[in-house]
Order: structure tokens, then sequence, then C-alpha cells
């Protein structure tokens, strides 16, 4: 602070590299927020690709919580295309997993992550301090023209800023947001991104899953055969073939929810405006409430107090329940005492919290077959025999990611 006339004024913020950063991001279609996530996941999982793979340091952090979650995992393999890296840490990740598995009788949960994901930590780092920069700089002439000639923010990420804003910014920051959203389209794409984020930006919706309970048995519910690839998780299987019926999710629309940024994403098509445009509107309602409040929210307020420089916000949640994740809950109940065969870890995990203790003795031999297979897969990778034939060992490292982080898109 600086004194004029003996009185203090505000400093002005400096111009540095994230508020640059921030204009050039606001200049480019969609969530300035996703944008730079977007650039810090890609960024962070090639570095991690071409440098990290074998760092004590970072696969111990990868060990304590059993990998990258569903979405990173998929992204590093499908989008980094590093396939090869993914088998270095999937098979260490498999040892971890069969040494959990030893203790699975004396641990409440032994494969619940005793970490965060690496990659969601570096993009919750590198979305605090853009937030950081954009409330510090509403001031800015600059930013707040960019900000207006923008698509807006998505609504995920402008709840996390209004929620870390503090007094006058978090009014001025919803103002700003919902007046570029007036001014710019609302149809097709930019809809779901203004819903739910850029594509691979968040997870499914926890909640949904959080106090589910498995039910009876339903005739009309399958588990699909596994016969070309034994290896795959049975439920997820299941999961996939229902959620692959339905044209649009507008089909399960209840009158109430939305959907996750997982489903929203889940084919190319922007199927389901109405549960956008619903999302949109209660998330809209539920910020201008927490703003009219008290002009501050809980959480700043109560960083204001602690005297420190940055609120430690959760990542948003959905302002309303997402039906497929939900339809997904329902697929799952109904498969019941079904859960058996070959399981990802998460729904392992979760038939071990429904009691039925007695899946462990298939994993187990599972784990060791991918083990062995993991161990050719990489043993062919070294020059000095990759002359030798090529077999099922080739889509190990696949296989590995979906067994303990779950199918694309499921968990």
């Amino acid at each position: 602070m600086r004194r004029s006339n003996g009185r203090p004024t505000r400093r002005a913020p400096a111009r540095h590299s994230p508020f640059y950063d921030l204009l050039d991001a606001l200049g480019r279609p969609g969530c300035a927020l996703c944008s730079l996530a977007d650039r810090t996941r890609w960024r962070y999982l090639d570095s991690l690709a071409y440098e990290n793979v074998n760092d004590i340091a970072t696969r111990e952090k990868l060990r304590v919580a059993l990998g990258f979650c569903n979405r990173h995992a998929w992204f590093f393999v499908e989008n980094v295309r590093e396939v090869f890296g993914a088998g270095i840490i999937y098979r260490d990740l498999l040892h971890a997993v069969q040494h959990r598995s030893a203790r699975a009788d004396r641990a409440r949960d032994p494969f619940t992550p005793n970490g965060p994901c690496i990659a969601c930590r570096a993009e919750i780092e590198t979305v605090d301090d853009a937030i950081e920069t954009l409330v510090e700089s509403l001031a800015s002439p600059d930013l707040r023209d960019a900000l207006l000639a923008s698509d807006g923010l998505c609504v995920p990420h402008l709840r996390r800023a209004v929620a870390t804003a503090r007094g006058e910014a978090q009014a001025n920051l919803l103002s700003l947001v919902t007046a570029a959203w007036e001014r710019s389209s609302d149809e097709g794409p930019r809809l779901r991104i203004r819903a739910v984020g850029a594509s691979a930006g968040f997870g499914v919706d926890d909640d949904a899953f959080a106090n589910s309970m498995p039910g009876s048995a339903s005739s009309g519910t399958t588990l699909v055969p596994l016969t070309n690839e034994p290896f795959a998780c049975a439920v997820c299987r299941a999961v996939r073939a229902s959620l692959n019926g339905f044209a649009s999710w507008n089909d399960l629309d209840d009158g109430e929810g939305g959907v996750c940024n997982v489903h929203a994403w889940w084919s190319a098509d922007a199927s389901a405006p109405i549960l956008y445009r619903r999302q949109i509107g209660v998330a809209r309602e539920a910020v201008g409430a927490e703003v009219g409040l008290s002009g501050r929210s809980f959480v700043s307020q109560a960083i204001r107090n602690l005297g420190l420089s940055r609120p430690a916000v959760d990542p948003p949640r959905l302002p309303i329940r997402c039906v497929v994740c939900r339809h997904q809950v329902a697929v799952e109940s109904r498969l019941g005492a079904d859960y058996h065969g070959t399981l990802c870890v998460p729904h392992l995990r979760r038939a071990l919290a429904f009691g039925m203790s007695d899946v462990l003795t298939a994993q187990r031999d599972t784990w060791q077959e991918l083990d062995r297979l993991l161990g050719e897969y990489l043993r062919k990778e070294d020059y000095r025999f990759r002359a030798e034939p090529r077999g099922i060992e080739q889509a190990s490292p696949r296989w590995a990611v979906a067994l303990i982080a779950g199918e694309p898109g499921i968990r």
C-alpha cells in the first residue's frame, strides 16, 4: 500500500507473464481457464512422459495415488500417446495393487488412493494462479474488455472464481461473465463448454456415487462377454453397453438434473441442450445468491480472517446431479451379486465395500498374468529383442490402465 494525501490506496497489480497468458486465453474460443488448464495438462504429462517416468519421487507419488485419475490416465495414453511410459508406470502400480491386496483383510479400504492425482494437482495450481490474476486485475481496462469480448467462463470455473474472489470483486466478476454470456452464442459446442467446461477438464459427478448400494440382480442387465479381452472389467463393460444404448442424454432427463463434463463429451454430438441450459441457470442463481449474501464468499472471508493470501478452494462440483452418472449407479446397483470375474480397481473397491471379499482371489490371478505380459511388452521394447514376434502383450499397457483406472469415462 502507498499513501496519497494521507490516505491508503491499493497498488495496481503488476503486469506479468500470467496476466498476458490470461489475456491471450481470453482471446480464444471457450473458457479461458479451461484453455490454460488444457495447456498445463498437455505440458505436464508430455514432460512426465519424456523426463520423469523413472523419477523416484514421481513414481512414489503415483504409487500412493494408485496412478492418475481416470481422465488423466487415458489422456496420457490416448492424447500424449505414451503407451510405453504407461506400461512402465502401470506395471509398477500393478505391483502396488498386489501388495495392497495382501493386507486387504487388515485394511478397511486397501484400494483407496492415499494421495491426489499429480496431474490434477498441476491443473488446479494453474487455475488457482489464473483466478488470482483475474481477480486482482479486474480493474484493468484491457482485461475487462477482453473478458467482455470472450465467451466468458464455464460454470465450474465461474463458481470457483467467485468463491475465491473477495468483496466487490465477486459481483464485478459475475457481472462481466454474465454479460459475456449474453453477448456470445449459446448454441452447440459453446453451450456445452459454458455448462460443463472444455473436454477432459473435469471428472464425473463423484457425489452421485458416494452413497450407492448394490441391489438385486436384474434380469434385464447382463454382463458383456469378454472373450476377446480377458483383462477388461466386466462392470465397466456392462455400464458402457448400457450408456451406448442412448441416442441422447436428454432421454435420461428427470426434470432436475444436468450432465457432468465426462458424459457431456462422451460423443462429438452436443446432444443435451435442455440439461446444459438447466444447469447453467441453476449455477447462475446459486452464484448470484452467494454474492448477494454478504458481498464476499464464506471461503474468502475465512481466509481473510486467517490472514492468508490465497483461498484453498475445493475443485468445483456440479450444482445439480448428473443424470448419466445416476443411471450408471443404477446399472451397477442392479448388477448386485453379479460383481464377479475381472474387475477394475474402482469397481473392486466398491465390491469390497459391499462385503464381497471373495472377488479378490480372481483378481490376484489376473494381475499376475497381466504383470507377466507387461514384462514381455517392456522386454521387447528393448532394441536387443525388437526382432522377436509380437503378440497379445502389445495390448497389455492399455489393459493395465483400464484395470487400475477403469475404462475411459466410466470411473
